[in-house]
């Protein structure tokens, strides 16, 4: 990998293993993961988990010599369970359906690897590369991860046995447990050169288009009308008697979207980010912290797909100036005025917007993965 730690290689914009990690993260089965990793990366795996949200990381800890010894600093680590599953995390391309199907298969059989026939003929050759053997095709399966046990019997596995193993099944095996082989995936490739990453980043363009991560959030905000101030709806100025109150500009239907988003990304909300009690804001353009919050969403491994608000305003009236709060909104999203909705209705004089008293909007984002690495 010419020096370069894969674990951190960039594929498609964010470090390997947050791939590898946005999928256990986002996985119903997977209660806990520990990440192991070398001595020297710890503090960068820590302070990717910390940027990126993994709330089901509990552990963050140093790898040993061997696979074997890393695997067992790992269970260290893991809070007693039932199943353990040990991935490789230079294996991004691992998605949801493999780990339901691995956990499946290890809740039946107790001991379970992911794996694929192989399509080549395989050769067993002496020291002199001399052909001794040609194995049986058809029995042959190349040996993948997860690879998924009972707690107890990998604890006792790695406890016992004192040899070099190439991974956890063959300790397993070698204290008489069988072990069932499910299927894996071709595309579950262990990156191992840098050529590796290549073919990765292929194979998770076509995952993140076959198979999207799709969140959806929703945003609300009211303010009230109050004279002597500007009315300012998507970034518009609306001629009016009385504007929207606000530390900002008040713009309300942008402060919807922005908490929408923010809530489909689980980012918290704008007044996490934008305190009213920060004077850089005051009278702020919202279109501004709209931008921030797109590139929020970006930060965290998201793009925009759609947007969609309802603003309830009794007056004044809004249809004139709906085309231009789509297009400054889109502006600011970075996506096309076709993915902006924006509509307007009354109350029908119910309440503090029916009362001329107020404006309100509803807000719904839909966002969607750049990858397994998002939280």
């Amino acid at each position: 990998m010419g020096g370069v730690d894969k674990t951190f290689a960039p594929l498609l914009g964010i470090p390997l293993i947050a791939h590898t990690l946005g999928r256990f993260e986002s996985s119903p089965v997977i209660g806990e993961i520990v990440l192991v990793l070398a001595p020297d990366s710890v503090e960068h795996g820590r302070t990717l988990v910390a940027e990126r949200g993994y709330k089901k990381v509990t552990q963050v800890c140093a790898g040993g010599e061997r696979r074997q010894d890393s695997v067992r600093h790992g269970l260290h680590a893991l809070t007693p369970c039932d199943l353990v599953m040990v991935h490789d995390g230079a294996r991004p391309c691992v998605d949801s359906a493999m780990l339901e199907r691995a956990a499946r298969t290890a809740g039946e059989h107790g001991a379970t690897v992911a794996g694929m026939p192989v399509k080549d003929t395989i050769k067993r050759v002496a020291a002199d590369l001399v052909i001794e053997d040609t194995p049986e095709r058809a029995l042959l399966w190349q040996a993948q991860t997860p690879q998924v046990f009972g707690y107890d019997l990998l604890v006792e596995a790695h406890r016992v046995i004192e040899g070099d193993f190439t991974d956890d099944a063959a300790m397993v095996e070698s204290l008489g447990n069988r072990v069932r082989m499910f299927e894996g995936s071709y595309e579950n490739i262990k990156v191992t050169t840098a050529s590796d990453l290549v073919i990765a980043e292929a194979f998770l363009e076509q995952l993140v288009a076959d198979f999207p991560d799709t969140r959806v959030g929703i945003g609300f905000d009211s303010h009230p009308l109050v004279p002597d101030r500007r009315l300012v709806l998507g970034g518009v100025e609306i001629p009016h008697d009385h504007g929207l109150e606000g530390h900002s500009d008040g713009d309300v239907l942008v402060h919807a979207l922005m908490d929408s988003l923010l809530g489909a990304a689980n980012l918290g909300d704008k007044g996490i980010h934008f305190p009213s009690s920060d004077p850089r804001y005051r009278d702020i353009s919202s279109l501004l912290l709209l931008e921030r919050v797109a590139t929020l969403v970006k930060d965290a491994g998201w793009r925009v797909s759609n947007v969609d608000a309802t603003m309830l305003a009794q007056t004044p009236r809004l249809g004139p100036f709906i085309q231009a709060m789509r297009e400054r909104s889109a502006t600011a999203l970075g996506i096309s005025p076709d993915r902006v909705s924006i509509k307007a209705t009354t109350t029908d004089h119910l309440g503090f917007v029916g009362r001329s008293e107020g404006i309100a909007v509803c807000a719904v984002a839909c966002i969607v993965s750049n990858g397994p690495g998002a939280n």
